[in-house]
């Protein structure tokens, strides 16, 4: 068969990176570095491909030709700036998202910069932002202006050289301002109004050939809202189905948008809308999961499948397009047990750029060739990383004591998948609307090669299992969602995975709230608990954070943690360190701004007044997880040193 034949390459591949039973620990340095290759894609006629890649401590952009290949051009900003995403504008000049570290802060931010470059390194030019602006004296030929917004590119205008179409979103002291549709000269950084949006904190969107269909956007109740474009403006989509859909693309040829909508009580939907007709149609929905990712046929871009989540990643056609949905098939099946997606294609949709990742592989990029089926290794995000050496997880699922499902994954040490009554720690994501993913978790690898089995639990309030799901976690914080993940624990006990005697509880965000929350509501299931960037008083949330500083903000905080002191305060650890009888260990950020320091200062102060010690470690220049290298290693080996010394296994490093 001539897929088989073609994809033999991948194949040999896979056979590189089955695990090995007793493969030796990974060296925490190797864990706790930023990916060397963070994205690759394709010019649209396929003779360069754009590199975003780590270079002395900074995202830089190299641009490459394929045939030879060779670095064409670079852009290195220097200083306090370095590269985010990036787009192809046309097949010799890249845009590219500027981030910038503040004078306080170790990570890079996004403050909304388009800067662009040409293939060979040549016409550098601020295009967008707080830093585009050019003097103009006595000329009347327009200039770059400086805007302090953020753009978000939504239409590359294949057929105009020139420009793109961005939508943006204004710096506003009061957050409520609304942003506008440009058509932006990536050459000049001039730009023309098109359209203001109808909403803030949302984005337009296209046919893909530049015409504009609709708009996103919150209201002061932070109800999410769908605008249609209209012959003036836009007119808000008042459709019971439609009016909180999220478009995902067009079909030219039949006229029909692509749209994913909430179904009450049930998982997300993917429907085709048929404007003139009033026609909708349900083509592809899952019993268990949302919606993940759309697939598109390479040339037309039209969806034809979509990725979902709802144990192990899958995914699902309802469209053969043009013979690209068996071909992603074969390759599925190529790398099987591996999570597969398209970063980019040429025009002309013969040569892509594939992404393949998995529980221990952080992610590999290959190029592809439609008629040929020929698949290239082009670069690895890790390469001094061997699949050998990491640790495998395991999807699985309980029914909660109230009837819903209920997704896990464990991550297994070295040997252990088949071993009884392992040290585990138990890890409840952030958000809390937020959810786990099978795939590479650094933190996961990082406990699991020191001997820990590690539990992620996907508790009601968390996304990707449909709107009754979500729904059911509103007001939880420290009710139902903590019963979940006390269940979970209970379960990996009961199926003889964990020892119910050594058992500990780390989490970062609402994670780290989780951490201190379930000892507090169910002590004998542990040892001891670790709380990362926590939430630790409810109230404070109203008063100190960035989540405070918008209508929308507090809208979303009344309806997850309520207006009711006494209820929070009921649900604060803060409140109830009298029953926190167990070893403690607080990290944060002094530069946090979604949980600020002040909760883990008021929680450690408390701790102290009580008597009761807590081992502690906040970092400067830090926010809402740790970015710097050397602080990410002093917080894996503090950590480890705490797990060694209460619930035993002894591998941490020096």
């Amino acid at each position: 068969m001539r897929l088989a034949t073609a994809l033999c390459f991948a194949f040999s591949l896979l056979s590189l990176i089955i695990p090995s039973a007793f493969a030796a620990p990974v060296a925490l340095d190797d864990l706790i570095r930023h990916p060397e290759v963070h994205q690759v894609k394709l010019s649209p006629t396929g003779t360069h491909m754009a590199v975003a890649r780590s270079h002395e401590g900074e995202r830089i952009l190299v641009i490459m030709t394929l045939s030879p290949l060779k670095i064409a051009g670079a852009l290195r900003f220097g200083g306090k700036e370095q590269v985010g995403e990036f787009y192809w504008a046309n097949d010799e000049r890249v845009v590219a998202e500027v981030m910038s570290r503040r004078a306080a802060l170790e990570a890079p931010v996004n403050y909304g910069s388009l800067f662009a470059m040409n293939v060979d390194g040549t016409r550098k030019k601020t295009i967008f932002g707080y830093a585009a602006g050019e003097q103009q004296t006595g000329s009347r030929i327009k200039k770059a202006e400086a805007t302090y917004a953020h753009a978000t590119i939504i239409d590359p205008l294949v057929d105009e050289k020139d420009e793109i179409l961005i939508s943006t979103s204004p710096w506003a002291r009061d957050w409520e301002s609304h942003g506008d549709v440009y058509r932006l000269n990536i050459y000049t950084g001039v730009r023309k109004k098109v359209v203001g949006l109808p909403q803030v904190d949302g984005r337009a969107y296209t046919d893909g050939k530049g015409n504009l269909l609709f708009a996103t956007g919150s209201n002061r109740d932070n109800d999410y809202e769908l605008y249609a474009k209209a012959e003036n403006g836009w007119e808000q989509v008042t459709h019971p189905v439609l009016r909180n859909a999220r478009p995902v693309g067009y079909d030219h040829t039949h006229n029909l948008s692509y749209l994913v909508v909430d179904t009450p009580n049930d998982t997300e939907a993917l429907v085709t809308w048929d404007a003139e007709n009033q026609k909708l149609e349900t083509i592809l929905q899952h019993d268990i999961a949302d919606i993940t990712g759309i697939i598109r046929q390479p040339k037309t871009h039209t969806p034809i499948g979509a990725s979902l989540n709802p144990d192990y990643p899958i995914t699902e056609f309802f469209d053969e397009g043009e013979g690209f949905a068996p071909f992603y098939r074969g390759l599925k099946k190529a790398f099987e047990g591996y999570h597969i997606s398209f970063t980019s294609f040429t025009r002309d949709g013969k040569k892509g750029v594939l992404h393949v990742s998995g529980d221990r592989l952080p992610g590999d990029f290959f190029l592809v060739d439609m008629d040929s089926k020929k698949v290239d290794f082009l670069l690895s995000s890790a390469d001094w990383q061997n699949p050998h050496d990491l640790n495998p997880m395991r999807a699985e699922s309980f029914e909660a004591s109230d009837g819903w499902r209920i997704s896990t994954y464990l991550t297994f040490p070295a040997g252990g998948e088949d071993a009884a009554k392992l040290p585990m720690v138990v890890m409840p994501h952030g958000g809390p609307h937020a959810r786990d993913f099978w795939g590479y978790t650094r933190d996961a690898q990082i406990l699991s090669q020191n001997g820990y089995l590690v539990l992620q639990v996907n508790f009601r309030g968390s996304t990707g299992f449909g709107d009754h799901f979500y729904d059911a976690g509103k007001n939880e914080w420290g009710g139902n969602i903590q019963r979940d993940i006390a269940e979970a624990v209970q379960w990996a006990v009961a199926e003889g995975h964990a020892d119910p005697e050594r058992v500990c509880i780390y989490g970062a965000s609402f994670g780290g709230y989780s951490a201190l929350m379930n000892p507090i509501r169910y002590p004998e299931l542990y040892q001891c608990a670790a709380g990362y960037v926590g939430v630790y008083d409810l109230e404070l949330l109203y008063k100190k954070g960035d989540i405070r500083r918008r209508d929308r903000g507090i809208a979303y905080l009344s309806e997850t943690v309520g207006l009711d002191p006494e209820h929070m305060r009921a649900n604060s650890p803060l409140y109830h360190t009298d029953k926190l009888d167990l070893p403690l260990f607080i990290i944060h950020g002094e530069e946090d701004e979604r949980a600020p320091v002040a909760h883990a200062e008021a929680l450690l102060e408390k701790l102290e007044a009580q008597g009761k010690s807590a081992q502690s470690l906040i970092v400067k220049h830090e926010g809402h997880g740790f970015y710097n290298e050397e602080n990410r290693k002093m917080l894996y080996t503090q950590l480890l040193g705490f797990l060694d010394a209460h619930i035993g296994v002894g591998a941490a490093e020096d």
